[in-house]
């Protein structure tokens, strides 16, 4: 059984120095995916991603307080194709809101009926090798590939260039190189290959 991995970069449009980094990710890593904060300063951005066309866009949920999940998440879809100029290749959520019954309800039927997938549902997650474990290490990237075990898999990555403004709003910074650093290590594409593993984004399992 050929297994796939796709390697998600989060948080899109954070700021212009995570854009930045994600844009090199893909380019020269192994990135095939991310997702936007349709929220965030830089989102506007996104709408240059258009231009890389083995990278799939989605839409990364975030809620700030209780409301109406649906309504919401309605928005952000429509705010996101304001941006992008189409629909999300895929849905996942901001600090795991999967979590909460009254969200994970909500995306497992709404996004359904727009044929768009969802990161808890459609593939594998086999976790995030920086953020959760303070490791961002090219070690760490391969213990996390090690995990693969499903014919679809996706592997989270909060890559990025810290600065000023990340330093200042985020918790998670100045890591985020680290994590870019490892994401664009030649070897890892070799660790890949020789796992019999193939890169893909969310288009190709949709």
């Amino acid at each position: 059984m050929t297994k796939y991995l796709i390697v998600n970069a989060d948080d899109f449009g954070y700021s212009h120095s995570i854009n930045k980094g994600i844009i090199e990710a893909h380019k020269r890593g192994i990135v095939t995916s991310t997702s936007v904060m349709v929220n965030a300063i830089a989102a506007d951005e996104a709408k240059d991603l258009t231009k890389y066309p083995n990278l799939s866009v989605g839409l990364h949920f975030e809620l700030k307080e209780v409301v109406d999940v649906e309504a919401e998440l309605k928005r952000q879809i429509e705010k996101f194709v304001a941006i992008v100029g189409k629909k999300p290749d895929h849905i996942d959520t901001h600090k795991r809101h999967t979590t909460d019954e009254g969200i994970r309800e909500v995306l497992e039927t709404y996004p359904k009926t727009h044929n768009i997938p969802v990161r808890i549902f459609n593939a594998k997650h086999i976790g995030s090798f920086g953020v959760n474990s303070n490791d961002g290490s090219v070690a760490q990237l391969k213990r996390s590939i090690d995990e693969t075990t499903d014919e679809n898999n996706e592997l989270m990555t909060h890559c990025g260039y810290s600065d000023d403004y990340l330093r200042k709003h985020s918790s998670y910074s100045d890591p985020r190189e680290q994590e870019l650093a490892s994401i664009l290590d030649p070897s890892i594409q070799e660790y890949i290959r020789d796992k019999g593993l193939q890169l893909i984004n969310w288009r190709q399992i949709a």
